[in-house]
């Protein structure tokens, strides 16, 4: 790495240092999506060690998951593209009544070449929108069958802010984020309005990750992060979407 990325890299971790972290979400039942690797695992070990008891799904592999012994996790397998697989998150969820939903499950699709638009698989867009965004509005629909959740985050990610976007490219995976802040904003309206459930999106910049090995800051601090904003100013929270300083990105 030379000289002026590793300055780069530098500066931008020292951004998100945060003094004097709000760890305080406890007691409670926690679901997680995409829980196997990067952001959702990390917040799952972070959760469990605060006496929560945790929900986790994940698509395939569930390696990282099983090296966690715990009484208080339940793994699920759930592909979030195969709408038959909500079938096992379904019978879960009768068992438990959840407070919090950290839906962390997303995949970039195909490479960046693929999704230029002359390139485009429509096939391999539909299972991005579908994991990437549409399935968090089936997991809403079976917790509310039980009782609504107290709040709900979803992580999404600035390439999803339509006004930001000076680049272009990456046509599935900026759609996707951005129908993702779409149903944010518009479950912050309803589900607030009708329940007092909290919805926000968070984007989790440069987080090192499964998607992201290169990342600059570790999926471990990110997740504290994540639990800090999520502990405090609630009501200042809905409707919003923020980085992991709590700061507002344009939709």
């Amino acid at each position: 790495m030379g000289l002026r990325k590793k300055l780069k890299k530098f500066l931008y971790v020292a951004k998100f240092k945060k003094k004097n972290l709000s760890i305080n979400i406890n007691n409670k039942n926690i679901l997680i999506t995409g829980a196997n690797s990067g952001i959702g695992f990390a917040l799952t070990k972070r959760l469990l060690s605060l006496n929560n008891i945790i929900v986790s799904t994940y698509r395939k592999d569930s390696t990282k998951l099983e090296g966690i012994i715990d009484k208080n996790l339940t793994r699920i397998k759930c592909d979030h593209s195969n709408i038959v697989e909500f079938q096992n998150l379904e019978k879960k969820l009768k068992e438990f009544s959840i407070d919090i939903v950290i839906n962390c499950a997303g995949i970039f699709g195909p490479s960046f070449e693929e999704q230029q638009i002359e390139n485009i698989d429509l096939k391999k867009f539909q299972e991005s929108i579908m994991i990437n965004s549409l399935a968090i509005v089936k997991i809403i629909q079976l917790i509310l069958k039980n009782k609504p959740p107290i709040m709900l985050i979803n992580v999404s990610s600035d390439a999803g802010s339509i006004s930001n976007n000076n680049q272009g490219n990456a046509y599935i995976y900026r759609t996707s984020k951005s129908a993702l802040n779409s149903i944010t904003k518009n479950m912050s309206i309803d589900l607030y309005n009708r329940f007092n459930t909290i919805v926000f999106a968070v984007d989790p910049g440069n987080v090192e990750s499964g998607m992201n090995p290169g990342g600059h800051i570790k999926a471990d601090h990110c997740a504290n992060l994540i639990i800090d904003l999520a502990s405090k100013n609630l009501e200042n929270l809905n409707g919003k979407f923020l980085n992991l300083l709590g700061h507002e990105i344009s939709w």
